[in-house]
């Protein structure tokens, strides 16, 4: 995806943040905390690859159910849930690559998948299902009980911050999702989306490297069936 300069609008400017980086001994300190973390999980059997980076006070309930590849970040206060279910353990996997910020909230009873080199930004929520209110006169049937169907995140989508992801959407390959967004949706590749529920509102040129607004909201959606 190749930026072109007729996205910005009037008063608009491009630029690239910078970190600092901090002391070295702050950094060595931070990774070796972060790769006991890992050691520890990997002892519990979640699958859990190189330079993996948890943030202070992140939790994992049901280690097993829990794949993570190379070189992703997790912010402070994450925490990721893999239900055991009659049909087994749920399965959340991450691909390499991502970064997810502070006070995410993942929830897997069969599976979430988050493809490579995705950002997420601080306040996500991906659940894979909700509670089951087939009888809504028995509450203990809707503490214990739940309603699934797996989510697919592709490659190199940014979730702007505090989006949340509903169960059974299958999100395309460099999408953009607006902050404070509900996707319930299906999103074909390249597609910038927004709102409760959130609605396609661009598409990715792929030939002319740029942003084109829809006509109406249902365009994507009609196109891709």
């Amino acid at each position: 995806m190749h930026a072109n300069a007729s996205n910005l609008r009037p008063g608009e400017v491009r630029l690239m943040t910078r970190y600092q980086r901090g002391w070295r001994i702050v950094r060595a300190w931070r990774r070796l905390r972060a790769e006991l973390h890992s050691l520890a999980l990997r002892a519990r059997g979640a699958s859990i690859g190189k330079g993996v980076f948890f943030g202070t006070h992140s939790t994992v309930y049901g280690h097993r159910g829990l794949a993570i590849d190379d070189d992703v970040n997790l912010g402070h206060r994450a925490r990721i849930d893999t239900h055991l279910t009659e049909r087994g353990q749920g399965r959340f996997a991450i691909g390499s690559g991502t970064r997810i910020g502070n006070d995410f909230h993942g929830g897997a009873a069969l599976s979430v998948t988050i493809g490579r080199d995705c950002m997420v930004a601080s306040g996500g929520t991906i659940l894979d299902h909700d509670h089951d209110f087939s009888d809504p006169s028995d509450p203990h049937r809707a503490h214990e009980g739940v309603v699934a169907s797996p989510v697919v995140i592709g490659d190199r989508v940014f979730l702007g911050e505090r989006v949340t992801v509903l169960k059974g959407v299958h999100i395309g390959d460099c999408c953009v999702v607006g902050a404070h967004s509900v996707v319930s949706r299906d999103l074909p590749p390249y597609t910038m989306a927004a709102g409760i529920p959130a609605r396609p509102i661009s598409r990715w040129n792929l030939e002319l490297g740029r942003w084109e607004r829809l006509a109406t909201p249902q365009s994507v959606h009609e196109g891709a069936h």
